[in-house]
Formats: structure tokens, C-alpha cells, sequence
């Protein structure tokens, strides 16, 4: 139960889904946590949950991941509660159902902006604190399959994540390079029954049992994730059992990516 004592972690879209689930672990394993999301009223909920359960163990901010003053201001809070920041989850994601000839403008924007460009705002405002704490500190991005191999109907979505494992490679390198206690990976994930995969059913027409029956038919162990798989992985990447591992992206994912 003490696989991250007294580290202080952030992590990013924790109001629902597989941020909630990794707050919550993050604090049964020892660390307090900033539930860092742009729903309030969900994501102060979460706090105040885990706070019952573990008094004192998390906050909630309301971040916009695609401002970077907001970001500033995350850390800042981070710092005045609980002193330092050793563990960044950049967990935040949004996507669209949508052909490369289908997608307009505003959601390739959209999803740059929250996909792309909040992890990089992210990694680059965690780098400025942890690289002269003193303590091992680690930075979990959030890749996909999709980033992996491609989806013909998640065009944006597939661009973003493929992005997010070459920033995580390049970040990685920088603090090596540098001598920085920081190590980054990233983790990609396979279909996880979180609200996302209702969203993604909600578009595509389906009711989310039909959505689970033709999702499941793409991993060979025969079923989909759930939140606490992907919780795991960031758990074991932002903790010192993986002080040997940095750049990689793990794939979490029933064997999606073996195809």
C-alpha cells in the first residue's frame, strides 16, 4: 500500500472515468493528489470522496489543459497545499467520430488543443518544479492503440496520440540528457468502458452494449478494459519500481496492437 509514499501527484481529467479511478489508487498506495480537471462539480465531488476515505489526501483545481497560465496556476496550488510535485498523469482526452474527409476545423482544433497541446503545456510546466525537487519524479502521457496502428473514422484523435508518444520520446530524452530526475512514458490505452467509450457509442449511432460487442471483437483476450487497468499501469510508471524505464509507451491493450 506504499508503492508512492509521500509523493505528490497531479493528474489530469480525474472528475470521471480513468482519472478517477487512478486518484483514487494514487492515495490507497500513499500519495495525496490534485484532481485537475475542467468539470467542477464532478471533480470537487471525486476530492471530497477520496478525502473521506483518506483524510487530507487530495484537492480538487478546475484546469483548462489547453491554457498555459491555467497550468501555472495548477502547479502553484500544488505547491502552497502539499510542497513539491513528483508525479504529472497526463490523463485529459477528448475525440470525434470523424473521417479525414469529415473532420472540420473546430474539432481538429479542439482536439489538438486538449490532446496535444495540453500534454505538451503539461510536461513542460511539471518539468519547470521537478527538475530541482531533489526526488525521483515521473510523467505518465496518455497515448492509444489508435496512435499505434490508426482508425480510419478517428482521424484527429489518431494524430494527436501518435504525437503524444513522439513527445513522450523527446521528453524523455531531455531529462536524461540533462540529468533531470524526471522520467516520461506514456501509456495506450485499448478500449475502456469509461464515459468516452458512451460518448463514442453515442455518435456512431449504437447503443453501448452493440458498441461493446464490436469493440470486443478487436482484442484477442475477448473482452474489453476497465479503469482500473490503466490505473495499474500508471501506478507502476510513476513509481520507483520503473526507475529503469523511460520513453517507452506501454500498451495496455488485450492484445489489440498484436494484430
Amino acid at each position: 500500500m506504499d508503492r508512492l509514499k509521500d509523493k505528490i501527484a497531479i493528474i489530469t481529467g480525474a472528475a470521471g472515468g480513468i482519472g478517477r479511478v487512478a486518484a483514487e489508487l494514487f492515495v490507497k498506495e500513499g500519495a495525496k493528489v490534485v484532481l485537475a480537471d475542467k468539470d467542477s462539480e464532478n471533480g470537487a465531488k471525486a476530492a471530497k470522496e477520496i478525502c473521506a476515505l483518506s483524510p487530507n489526501s487530495a484537492i480538487f483545481f478546475p484546469l483548462d489543459v489547453t491554457d498555459k497560465q491555467s497550468w501555472g496556476q495548477c502547479i502553484e496550488q500544488t505547491l502552497n497545499t502539499f510542497g513539491k510535485l513528483n508525479i504529472l498523469i497526463n490523463n485529459a482526452g477528448v475525440s470525434f467520430r470523424e473521417t479525414v474527409e469529415e473532420t472540420t476545423m473546430e474539432s481538429w482544433q479542439t482536439t489538438l488543443a486538449v490532446n496535444q497541446t495540453g500534454v505538451f503545456l503539461g510536461i513542460q510546466s511539471a518539468l519547470e518544479v521537478m527538475k530541482t525537487n531533489g526526488e525521483p519524479c515521473a510523467i505518465v502521457n496518455t497515448a492509444s492503440v489508435d496512435g499505434l496502428r490508426g482508425d480510419s473514422v478517428f482521424f484527429a484523435y489518431c494524430a494527436t496520440k501518435a504525437a503524444v508518444e513522439a513527445m513522450t520520446k523527446c521528453a524523455a530524452l531531455c531529462c536524461a540528457e540533462n540529468s533531470w530526475p524526471i522520467r516520461v512514458n506514456a501509456v495506450a490505452p485499448g478500449y475502456i468502458l469509461t464515459p468516452m467509450a458512451y460518448e463514442d457509442a453515442r455518435q456512431n449511432g449504437q447503443t453501448i452494449e452493440e458498441y461493446c460487442a464490436e469493440s470486443v471483437k478487436l482484442h484477442p483476450i475477448g473482452h474489453l478494459g476497465k479503469p482500473e487497468d490503466i490505473a495499474y499501469a500508471y501506478l507502476y510508471l510513476a513509481s520507483d519500481e520503473a526507475s529503469f524505464v523511460t520513453g517507452t509507451t506501454l500498451a495496455v491493450d488485450g492484445g489489440y496492437t498484436c494484430r
